[in-house]
């Protein structure tokens, strides 16, 4: 006698656990981002998230180990050369870091990731916090601005060639 209404019951069951199933599969995301997924921009994502815990532990063997050997920044600007550093330079940099800063507190929200072939893009905001020493003194130094770290994939990987 309810042979039809069984098969009813049936096929709404079936199509609102189709509903639910498609709307679990519906658009995903690299991790903490609106970017829509692929395994490379994930892979991109995790890397830039490993350069931020580096830099809060200030373990520059880590951050170093991220960075291609053909590093090279302009320091954000085009027309004074005095301010660039290569791979060398950026070890400088990363000593200073290990030397004089006390305390990193680092967030960053990723904006984009673009990736072209042997190369990549990540743009991102930042706020960072530093502790440093000024003498006997310890300073807090804040900042926050846009970034892009540019990226080079390498034998054994993405590697950062620019941006720190």
């Amino acid at each position: 006698m309810g042979g039809w209404r069984d098969a009813v019951t049936s096929v709404l069951v079936v199509a609102t656990l189709g509903a639910g199933a498609l709307t679990g599969c519906g658009p995903q995301y690299v991790r903490n981002t609106e970017i829509g997924y692929t395994e490379e921009k994930q892979a991109l994502a995790d890397l830039v998230e490993r350069y931020r815990v580096a830099m809060e532990q200030r373990d520059a063997d880590a951050v170093r180990a991220m960075v291609s050997r053909k590093y090279y920044e302009n320091g954000s600007t085009t027309n004074d050369p005095t301010d660039d550093y290569d791979y060398a330079g950026l070890n400088k940099v990363l000593a200073d870091l290990e030397n004089h800063v006390k305390a990193v507190k680092y967030r960053i929200d990723i904006s984009a990731i673009e990736i072209y072939d042997t190369t990549a893009t990540v743009d991102y905001e930042y706020h960072s916090q530093f502790m440093y020493a000024v003498g006997p003194q310890d300073r807090w130094s804040t900042a926050a601005d846009r970034n892009r770290l540019t990226f080079r994939k390498e034998n054994d990987g993405w590697r950062i060639v620019s941006g720190l």
